[in-house]
């Protein structure tokens, strides 16, 4: 590799890393502010209700059955190899059907949504009117589809050496759509206010995205006039394990979540997926240069380039580390304090939660980025499942303890560390 092509792929890497850590700054900044601003404007209860509410676009986002993961591996390789044409075939196959699926899936969540909407007894949810958590749970489900279609457009910006640019971009217009909504809440305004202020600003993003995209590669364009079956059945085999691999995050964040919040209650829910939250942050900093890198592990290893793929390897496991060493000591120590100060005393932890969960954030930092090495040839399979089943366990575990949280907290723990054991036998 020449000295040219190796200051370009630190370059990548440095902008990616920047753009990823940008990235992180806006989400902390929301995820800091929406405690206090939530809390104080609907009370816990209200900010467990919106929570539960915002763990939809993760399950509606597994309608892409995990193609968009696969697809950007394969378009990915595509690029490198110089086959725009194969690019093309792939995108417009996989956008078809993504799009199709996406929207009968949301038609399906919205006809739960009436459903629960007429068989309910109760009149209030929470401190919010029964209506507006309903027509919540509509608006969210429209922003999640045009989400979808964001992450799709952003395979292209990955594909072609643009990872930075579509990640700023990305990230950039998720912090303005969840500012407005955190206006929107501080001003008074109820649960449906918020969702439809969400919505709004998320089609602006989407042609808003949409324009930049076309602009900077006009070749990759959506449509069916390309799209090739036969692709999405290449493709099959590593999406299914992509999506396993995508159900079992969701199980183990939005999943626990809302289990913990239909056995214990939401306001139990918000202090544990806050105090999650706030354990998972390094967790988020540690992987910075491993998102970034993806793309180049994927065209190292298309192009067999051993000694690169081992060095980009090394940089990520030596960064996770760095940060993810230190940090169930420092949360184990301040975690409860900040969490206190965050909700304006509507929120308290436990020391021990925080180290417990500050472990498994550790630990689930380490098989991420050894499962990154697996993910960027499509070779997610040898991991994702076991994640599926460990994670599912998780989910249910609240309903096997019902008058003690400290079981799930230990489950999750367990379920990290048999996951990093599966990701370092593959390595």
């Amino acid at each position: 590799m020449s000295m040219t092509m190796s200051s370009q792929l630190v370059k990548r890497l440095a902008q990616g890393t920047g753009a990823n850590l940008l990235g992180k700054i806006w989400v902390l900044i929301i995820q800091l502010v929406s405690v206090p601003v939530m809390t104080a404007a609907w009370g816990a209860d209200g900010f467990g209700v919106w929570l539960m509410i915002s763990t939809i676009p993760t399950y509606l986002a597994l309608s892409d059955f995990g193609l968009g993961t696969a697809a950007a591996v394969d378009i990915t390789s595509a690029v490198a190899r110089g086959d725009k044409h194969a690019a093309l075939r792939a995108y417009q196959a996989v956008w078809c059907f993504l799009t199709a699926s996406t929207v009968l899936v949301a038609g399906l969540c919205i006809l739960g949504a009436i459903l629960w909407m007429m068989r309910s007894g109760s009149t209030t949810i929470g401190p919010f009117e029964k209506a507006d958590v309903f027509i919540a749970i509509c608006l969210t489900i429209g922003s999640a589809f045009i989400t979808l279609q964001i992450n799709i457009q952003k395979i292209v910006f990955h594909a072609t050496h643009k990872y930075a640019l579509g990640t700023l971009l990305t990230d950039t217009l998720t912090f303005l759509c969840s500012s407005a909504v955190l206006v929107v809440t501080g001003l008074g305004y109820g649960i449906a206010t918020a969702a439809a202020t969400f919505f709004v600003a998320r089609t602006v993003s989407l042609l808003a995205y949409a324009t930049v995209q076309k602009q900077l590669e006009p070749w990759c364009t959506i449509g069916w006039k390309f799209a090739d079956r036969n692709k999405l059945r290449q493709l099959l085999n590593p999406s299914l394990a992509a999506l396993s691999l995508t159900v079992a995050n969701s199980f183990g964040l939005q999943g626990v979540v809302l289990t913990i919040g239909w056995v214990f209650g939401p306001a139990t829910a918000a202090v544990f997926a806050t105090t999650r939250m706030l354990t998972r942050v390094p967790l988020q900093l540690s992987g910075l240069v491993t998102r970034a890198s993806l793309p180049e592990l994927t065209r190292a290893q298309v192009t067999d380039n051993k000694a690169l793929t081992a060095r980009l390897m090394k940089l990520n496991i030596l960064l996770t580390l760095a940060v993810m060493i230190p940090a169930p000591a420092v949360l184990g120590l301040y975690g409860p304090e900040l969490l206190n100060l965050m909700s304006h005393g509507e929120m308290t932890g436990k020391h021990l939660n925080f180290i417990v969960l500050g472990l498994s954030a550790s630990i689930c930092a380490l098989w991420t980025t050894l499962g990154t090495r697996l993910i960027a040839v499509n070779r997610q399979s040898e991991y994702a499942y076991a994640a599926l089943a460990l994670y599912t366990f998780c989910a249910i575990a609240p309903f096997a303890t019902p008058e003690n949280l400290m079981p799930v907290l230990v489950c999750i723990l367990v379920a990290d560390s048999l996951i990093f054991l599966r990701t370092l036998m593959k390595n």
